[in-house]
């Protein structure tokens, strides 16, 4: 049986889960920075480590750091899929602070040298901004020193392995599910570039941005969202009640 606690900004707590062999440790470890006691044990277990940098602990995190750092609602996915009077109002308007407060960046050198220590790291976007949280996630963890190729392992085949699901996901080999994300640009050398897509495939099917149409084996034309004219473009969330509750209904926002 898989354990996933949540690690509850606990340092006690967390040390415990991991002598206890707990298959993860959720959430960055509540300290400013970890010595070689924490790393000689945790690299003698199994036990991964899942940071969410997005929401790491003791300041500020990796959520407020990309709406402060980057023009989130000026992306040129994600502005595309997500309603602008539900994308503008969070990520216009922006708040910024002095770098030291944006303890996040203390985290992801944490969790390098965990990595680098043997414990096996993974990303958790936690859910804060649909798609683009999990390069956000990568993004942090190269801020944190890791290499390009160490992120991406991080965000790939590491948590399959953690998980038990790498025979399946994680990598590209043969015998495993065809699901690919194909890029513009050279991710080994620059990890940001994690988000320059241009093609999707998910169980053999393959899709084009920016329109998210089917290609390939068949042609098939996505549908349009509610929220989008007949021309594709974007216009305005309906404001009525049951419009907003269809909306929330299938997903698309987060409730909380």
């Amino acid at each position: 049986m898989m354990v996933v606690p949540e690690g509850a900004s606990m340092f006690q707590l967390n040390m415990s889960q991991v002598v206890d062999g707990h298959t993860t440790v959720e959430h960055a470890l509540p300290l400013a920075e970890v010595y070689e006691d924490v790393k000689q044990l945790w690299s003698q277990t199994a036990v991964g480590y899942n940071p969410t940098l997005n929401v790491a602990y003791g300041g500020l995190d990796g959520e407020h750091y990309w709406y402060a750092h980057s023009e989130v609602w000026r992306h040129p996915i994600l502005s595309r899929f997500v309603p602008q009077s539900v994308l503008q109002p969070r990520s216009v308007r922006r708040l910024t602070a002095p770098e030291q407060d944006f303890n996040v960046l203390r985290v992801a050198r944490t969790a390098t040298e965990l990595q680098r220590a043997g414990v096996r790291t993974s990303i958790g976007a936690h859910g804060q901004r649909e798609g683009l949280g999990a390069h956000w996630e990568m993004w942090m963890l190269g801020l944190g020193g890791m290499t390009p190729l160490e992120a991406l392992r991080s965000a790939t085949l590491n948590p399959a392995q953690t998980l038990g699901l790498d025979k399946d996901i994680g990598s590209l080999e043969p015998g495993k599910l065809a699901d690919l994300v194909v890029l513009e640009g050279d991710v080994l050398k620059d990890i940001r570039h994690s988000d320059r897509i241009v093609q999707v495939m998910q169980g053999g099917r393959l899709y084009e941005l920016p329109t998210m149409n089917e290609i390939g084996h068949r042609s098939k034309p996505r549908k349009a969202f509610f929220f989008e004219g007949l021309s594709g473009e974007q216009g305005q969330v309906p404001v009525n009640d049951h419009a907003l509750e269809d909306y929330l209904e299938v997903g698309h926002v987060c409730r909380h």
